[in-house]
């Protein structure tokens, strides 16, 4: 069950490149929409959407207040200044509370497996998330994954072997590998044979994102 978090919102009228003056005084501009809703554009105060934002990610319910009206969301897209880090946008999802949502829900890994404890193996987590479909407020913050039901190289977790609530449906292919053990050897090969292109990657990354970024942000609407 989720944890609803409140945030105080207030409509907004601007648009365009007059936004940057709210954020410089610390209202971030958003946006909610789904479907049967007008999209309706707001402000929030950056400290309170700050925290609601790693509070929730993007699986636990928020609810922005509007005076007397409440609207509960999901927050589905954040935009970020590509260096300094700083909040510029939030897309919020309208939910009904009685209409089944997909969702990507993080996969944590529990307990420890007694071959990772002695050190005989090292566990190799494959899937980051699951996708799921339930209604709003079933919604679970992660899935755990029994790491000491596994302890031998070899064995895996299966998106199968998840044990979760009837009121969830998993859409992911069960066959797929969540985690599994192997030897630590291996995984030190695996990470010296692919040393020099994880390099390259990581060094011309930034680069391209940052020149796309900073173009789109002059050319914003926002």
């Amino acid at each position: 069950m989720t944890e609803n978090i409140t945030l105080e919102a207030s409509v907004r009228e601007v648009v365009g490149k007059h936004v940057r003056h709210y954020r410089r005084q610390g209202q971030i501009p958003a946006t909610v929409y789904g479907p049967g809703f007008s999209p309706m554009n707001l402000f929030i105060g950056e400290p309170d959407l700050r925290r609601a934002l790693a509070k929730a990610g993007g699986t636990q319910l928020i609810e922005l207040q509007l005076g007397k009206e409440t609207i509960t969301t999901l927050a589905r897209e954040v935009q970020r200044h590509p260096i300094r880090g700083d909040l510029l946008h939030v897309d919020f999802y309208r939910v009904a509370m009685d209409r089944v949502i997909r969702a990507e829900i993080p996969v944590v890994l529990a307990e420890e497996s007694a071959a990772v404890a002695s050190r005989e193996a090292i566990a190799i987590q494959h899937l980051n998330s699951i996708e799921i479909e339930t209604l709003p407020g079933n919604l679970p913050p992660h899935i755990e994954v029994d790491m000491s039901q596994i302890n031998a190289v070899g064995e895996q977790v299966t998106v199968g072997d998840l044990k979760l609530p009837s009121t969830i449906r998993i859409i992911t292919p069960l066959d797929e590998v969540v985690v599994r053990l192997d030897y630590a050897e291996t995984m030190e090969e695996e990470v010296k044979e692919g040393e020099e292109l994880e390099i390259a990657s990581v060094s011309a990354e930034p680069e391209v994102i940052t020149a796309r970024k900073e173009e789109g942000e002059e050319g914003e609407e926002e």
